[in-house]
Order: C-alpha cells, then structure tokens, then sequence
C-alpha cells in the first residue's frame, strides 16, 4: 500500500448539471435566470462559492437560479460584479423580468417571490413569509473577486449572452443554452421599411397608439410597431428588452433605413421607440421615422431626438437586420 493520501489529492466531485427552469416563467425571467446561471457555471463558482463571496445562504442562491422564488437586484449586481459581466445590461434584463413577474404572478404566489432577501447568519427558507415591504438586504461581496468571463457564441452559453449574436435564421437548431426562443430570420432594411408603412402612417387607416391592444399579433404601442417591422417574436419585446436583447447600440451618424432609435429609461409613459428611415440634410440635423405615436397612431414625422449631447434616445442596429442586396 502506499502512503495515505492528502485531501488535497483527493479527486474533486463532478458538478451536477443545473436542472431545467420551470416551464411556467414569463419568458423576460427566463432570459434572465438562463444568462445568470450561464455566469456561473462559466466562472467556475457552485453554491458554496457564492455563500462565501457574498452574504446570502447557498440554499437561497440555489431558489434563485433555479427560478423557485425571485432573485434580488442586488444579487444580480454581485454576480456581475464577481464575473466581470456587464452590469448594466443585467440590471435592464432584471427590471424587464421583475415587471413581467409582477403583471403575470398569480396573488397567491406573491409572498414567496417576493420575501426571499437573505441576511447573515440565517436562511430566508427558515423563517415565515415577511410582508411585500420588508427590509431590503444589501450584498457585499467577500475575498478576492473571481476572474471570469461570460464568452458568446460558445457551448453552454446562456441565452442572454446568445441574444447578443446577430439571431439565429428560421430553420436553424435552438440556442447553444438549449432554452426554448422564438427564431429569428434575417431581414433587408428594404422589407422592414415596407413593413412599417403596412400599418398606414400618417394616414386615416393608421392603427391607433394602444399599449394593451393588439394588431396583426403585436402591440400597437412603438417597441410593438418596431417588432413587426423587424419580424421579432410577438407580441413584441417592450422598449428595455428590445435594447438589451435584440440590438446594439450605434452612433446616431451612423444610422440607416431600418435602424432603431429608443429611449428605454423612466417610465412606460414616456420610453419610446422610433424606426429610422432617412436623414432630412446632408449635416444630418434630423431625422424622417416611423413611429407609434401616443394619442395618434402610427407616424411619419421628423425627429431630432438623440442628436444632443446627453440625449436619453440612442441609436441601435438590430441584430437580424442586413443591408439590402446590391444589383
């Protein structure tokens, strides 16, 4: 026999593959908690890890990323802090889902999505459901923090993290994550132009403003309105979403026939969407857009939002747009 072995030699446990989210999440979740634990299975850190890098139990870790009671803000903000992701564009993914929860969560199931904000030295599982308006728990990140990166367009991806490709063509296989999302075909700036005008712009067919009514599948709002022309899933991302998942952010100089225009901060009375067609000037002072306008209906109109310095409006370049063919 040879000498005893030290634990240091002892050979590592093989993690378990994370189980699959339930499939009654409002998609926007789903995005969230697919990206999330996409993270942290790329870092490298299990539970135990996470429990000491950060002042939330491991059994309440494990309920968040497994979709069993909602995740904080907060702990969404120390996994990207622990993993080098882009916190911002977590943090938009977190304010879509938690409103998407919110207006789809049956009454009943509020408390226990809503009361799990861990503290030290307990579990929240342990104690009785708290009132909506608890105490919010405030993370703090522990040791040294852990060098990771989320890389796109790799095996095991999550779908957060894929969205951020250009969108996979209608007859392709899913996403590397594996998690269920509507295809997304390739589209000429040419047919989403054509598109736009098919709701009647400025016109006295145009469909009226609505953000609870529907046309053709979609939303009659303007991130509505901006679906259809692209041809993104229906009934539509909303404004946030459409920013973070769909497109990528470009410099208003640089916009083409097709291109986006969107202001996804404050409240949903006034984040706007705006299809971009042509410039009105050789000094590109403003712009011609579609647009699904409050109080009117679909739009032709000229704008001059995102020009200024500090505007809220900024460009995007949806992920499944292509330019047009030449000859």
């Amino acid at each position: 026999m040879g000498p005893p072995r030290s634990q240091g030699d002892l050979p590592m446990s093989q993690p378990r593959p994370p189980a699959p989210l339930p499939g009654d999440l409002p998609e926007p979740v789903r995005i969230l908690l697919t990206e999330l634990r996409g993270l942290k299975e790329e870092s490298g850190l299990d539970l135990r890890a996470l429990e000491r890098k950060t002042h939330a139990s491991r059994s309440s870790w494990g309920r968040w990323l497994s979709g069993e009671t909602w995740i904080p803000s907060d702990a969404v903000t120390s996994l990207a802090d622990l993993c080098g992701a882009d916190a911002r564009r977590l943090a938009v993914l977190w304010e879509v889902a938690d409103e998407s929860r919110r207006s789809t969560a049956p009454a009943e199931r509020t408390p226990a999505t809503t009361a799990d904000r861990a503290e030290p030295g307990g579990d929240p599982a342990d104690r009785p459901p708290t009132p909506r308006t608890r105490r919010r728990g405030r993370f703090l990140l522990l040791g040294a923090v852990v060098g990771c990166t989320l890389v796109a367009g790799t095996a095991g991806v999550a779908l957060g993290a894929a969205l951020q490709t250009p969108p996979v063509s209608e007859g392709a296989t899913g996403d590397p994550s594996g998690a269920a999302r509507a295809p997304v075909k390739l589209i000429s700036r040419h047919d989403v132009i054509a598109r736009t005008r098919s709701w009647h712009p400025h016109g006295p067919k145009r469909v009226p403003y609505d953000q609870t009514a529907g046309y053709q599948g979609y939303r009659t709002d303007g991130s509505g309105y901006a679906s259809m022309a692209l041809g993104l899933p229906k009934p539509g991302p909303n404004s946030a979403l459409l920013e973070a998942s769909y497109c990528r952010r470009a410099p208003m100089a640089s916009l083409r026939p097709g291109d986006l225009v969107i202001k996804a901060s404050g409240g949903a009375g006034v984040r706007e969407v705006l299809i971009f067609e042509r410039w009105t000037n050789a000094g590109r002072t403003a712009y011609w857009a579609y647009q699904q306008r409050r109080g009117y209906g679909t739009d032709h109109l000229v704008r001059t939002d995102g020009l200024a310095s500090g505007s809220d409006h900024h460009g995007c370049h949806p992920y499944n747009l292509q330019d047009d063919a030449v000859g």
